[in-house]
């Protein structure tokens, strides 16, 4: 059984889909990294993916039975609450966005 996954300031929960396949992964933007695990780094921004202020990342593990996911600042070193920040309403529309599209994609489902 697959871990849980709560976003830091979300209510939601968050675990893998079971019908989750390689392939999905791929076609999601998941990158395999050397380790055999599968990277997912996504820029959260408003006008421009370069000056984006947050990443949803995101690690699948090779047996495609544990994951993290987590929203940073844009180096990727601390996790960043966007929901407390009404200014972020639009980042929060977006991983909004994204998530729905993972959850279509069968690869994590709501726990």
């Amino acid at each position: 059984m697959a871990n849980t996954v709560i976003l830091n300031g979300d209510n939601r929960k968050f675990t893998l889909n079971e019908n989750i396949k390689r392939y999905s992964l791929i076609d999601a933007g998941f990158v395999k990294t050397a380790k055999g695990n599968f990277m997912y780094d996504h820029p959260l921004y408003n006008e421009s993916p370069y000056n984006a202020p947050t990443k949803l990342k995101m690690t699948i593990n090779e047996s495609l039975d544990h994951f993290t996911m987590v929203i940073t600042d844009k180096n990727g070193l601390q996790k960043v609450n966007i929901f407390k920040n009404e200014q972020l309403k639009p980042t929060v529309e977006l991983l909004n966005f994204i998530l729905k599209d993972l959850e279509d994609r069968e690869i994590i489902s709501p726990a």
